[in-house]
């Protein structure tokens, strides 16, 4: 007995080490990073030179939301790395994202209501393949989504992003929503049928409502993934329609700029308020 209760304590031991190694292995690169977007040095990054905002004060001046005048802009190591383009990348994001997003959600919703309502021949190799643009390797997806513009003649710009994000996007949406119809109760929907409600009145007030939770999560979760995304967005944009990622990878390879921790330092804080909000309006009584 004493011995089963020796090997009970160490199980849990072990499990507790094995959360702690790997909340480590999740979060300690994000920790290093944290910390050296805040490094004075501006020749090595990997030696620690001081404490500084101002890798963050040229991002913001770079972005437009704090004035080039201010005494701690226009010197010291701010100065070095002054780069218009990083706000011509944000402001591509944010379009692509929030555009491709909502084409993404209206017809991903419209496809898991449809999957989950209509009965066709071959619904279950249809479902089977809409999924398929999450399981393809992004650079296939990119690579072909390439090869489709460019033999029908869309030029690479913003417009061939946002399409090329749509179209991985939407299965995302499909998958998301369809599990929240596949669990939701129809008994809801017959009780509005029986009192006499018009089919588009009980969707309106009843199924859309249900369904309101999925459809703000998925969009949400749309976001994330378009901002975040190098592979799809690299094969896609042309001259003027570099977004974020991209702009940060063609960076990255030819300086490590301090500027570049503090952006991604920036990115991680804006995707972990889209996941709280996201959490947030989940529990909203209003919202369920």
């Amino acid at each position: 007995m004493t011995a089963r209760h020796s090997w009970s304590r160490r199980g849990r031991q072990a499990l507790k080490a094995h959360l702690w190694l790997f909340f480590l292995f999740l979060y300690l690169p994000i920790a290093i990073l944290v910390v050296y977007s805040f490094n004075a040095n501006d020749v090595s990054m990997m030696t620690w030179s001081g404490f500084t905002f101002d890798w963050y004060l040229r991002v913001f001046e770079n972005l437009g939301l704090i004035s080039r005048d201010m005494p701690e802009i226009a010197s010291g190591n701010a100065q070095l790395y002054s780069d218009p383009n990083l706000a011509i990348s944000v402001i591509n994001t944010l379009i692509v994202g929030f555009t491709a997003s909502t084409i993404a959600t209206v017809i991903g919703t419209l496809t898991a209501i449809g999957l989950d309502r209509a009965r066709f021949f071959g619904k279950n190799a249809y479902r089977a393949l809409v999924m398929l643009p999450i399981v393809i390797p992004d650079i296939v997806l990119g690579i072909a989504t390439l090869i489709f513009m460019s033999s029908i003649g869309i030029p690479l710009g913003r417009f061939s992003v946002i399409a090329a994000h749509t179209l991985f996007l939407a299965s995302y949406v499909t998958v998301v929503v369809g599990a929240r119809l596949a669990g939701m109760d129809r008994k809801l929907e017959e009780a509005s049928a029986d009192l006499g409600a018009h089919p588009l009145a009980t969707f309106r007030r009843v199924t859309l409502p249900l369904l309101m939770p999925a459809i703000i999560g998925s969009y949400l979760l749309a976001l994330v993934i378009s901002f975040d995304d190098l592979v799809i967005a690299f094969f896609t944009s042309g001259v003027g329609s570099t977004t974020l990622p991209v702009y940060l990878f063609s960076a990255i390879k030819r300086n490590v700029s301090p500027e570049i921790n503090a952006v991604s330092v920036l990115i991680v804080v804006v995707s972990m308020s889209v996941v709280v909000l996201a959490l947030r309006l989940r529990r909203d009584p209003l919202v369920k």
